[in-house]
């Protein structure tokens, strides 16, 4: 019997890393094939490594470096999954391959991409914002010689909408409320498996040691220039606070130079600026304080750890932007206002 071959493709570390684990841990067994893509355009997954040896168990893990969009699409296509999983709604080309792929009869899951799984939209030009994206992005499509026959439509505020979509991968399903018309399976993603955990290490070349008991781990996040201040006042405050602790800051991959100057000038603070997902580094933690404004880092849970928000400091900006977004906490995210309101655990 021929085995069901699996096609995953990924644009972003984290997307790579829950693409991963779903296949060593849900599809490590003969009738399955598990191919994932690796889409890189120049702006994420530099770090990883292509000439190490990408495959694990019946995964396989392929590159695709600046490959044009017709190229990509007609690659996916020719694999004839038996299962499609993409992690980015808002991408033209996942939405083309997901259309075309379902009208083949196969099988379509989304996964996580961010925190915007679990927040609230309050667009108030929804209709205008809609149909600007849509144009956009079917724009591209057609440019890109890429015809669906058909206008896609791209509404950025309302998770898994599309109607092809047959399951929602979610990592704390209790907490998500489906907004969208259309009816999908709601399916809960595994824990984090120690062999995928050690292959992304590898993927990464990721060798450095950082301390990972009783320290103050923050994962920041590109914030526009109207937050950065706010930041930087919150993060002398824990200095302040916690003055005998290291500080360490898990760098995003897009962070501005000009911000990583700021970060190297706060006393006690240690940057990591390895490109390996900040996920890895989060689930080796024990005993620590873990924070950020409101990262997708900390949906990934881990129990030896206390996890805090500070958005409501920079939702008290009255940003334009954040106004217009309700972030929900899940279960073990606190939100606080001050350093005060942050304990390590036990203490």
């Amino acid at each position: 019997m021929e085995a069901k071959k699996n096609v995953f493709v990924v644009l972003t570390e984290y997307q790579f890393l829950q693409a991963l684990n779903m296949a060593v841990v849900l599809y490590n067994k003969p009738e399955y094939n598990n191919l994932i893509y690796v889409v890189r355009d120049g702006s994420r997954l530099k770090g990883f490594c292509v000439t190490n040896e990408l495959k694990i168990n019946n995964t396989e893990v392929i590159v695709l470096d600046h490959w044009a969009p017709k190229k990509i699409v007609n690659r996916i296509l020719d694999e004839n999954p038996n299962h499609f999983f993409f992690f980015q709604a808002i991408n033209a080309i996942n939405i083309f391959l997901g259309h075309t792929l379902a009208k083949r009869g196969v099988e379509i899951s989304l996964g996580p991409d961010g925190y915007g799984t679990y927040s609230k939209f309050k667009k108030k030009n929804w209709l205008l914002s809609f149909l600007r994206d849509t144009f956009k992005q079917n724009k591209f499509l057609i440019k890109n010689k890429l015809l669906a026959n058909t206008i896609l439509p791209f509404d950025y505020y309302s998770f898994g909408n599309h109607k092809f979509i047959n399951n929602l991968w979610i990592t704390h399903p209790e907490q998500y409320e489906h907004r969208s018309k259309n009816k999908v399976n709601i399916c809960k993603l595994p824990e984090f498996n120690q062999e995928s955990i050690d292959f992304i290490k590898k993927c990464f070349d990721f060798k450095e040691q950082y301390p990972t008991e009783h320290v103050i781990y923050y994962f920041n996040q590109p914030f526009w220039s109207s937050l950065i201040d706010k930041e930087f006042v919150f993060l002398e405050d824990v200095v302040k606070q916690f003055p005998d602790k290291k500080i360490i800051i898990k760098l995003h991959p897009l962070t501005a130079s000009e911000v990583v100057k700021k970060y190297k000038k706060i006393p006690n603070v240690e940057l990591i600026e390895s490109t390996v997902p900040a996920e890895v580094l989060l689930l080796n933690l024990k005993k620590c304080i873990v924070f950020s404004g409101w990262s997708t880092v900390l949906i990934t849970e881990n129990k030896d750890c206390n996890y805090y928000f500070n958005y409501p400091i920079y939702k008290s900006l009255d940003d334009k932007i954040l106004s217009q977004i309700e972030i929900v906490a899940l279960n073990h995210i606190k939100f606080i206002h001050s350093p005060k309101e942050m304990k390590f655990p036990n203490g």
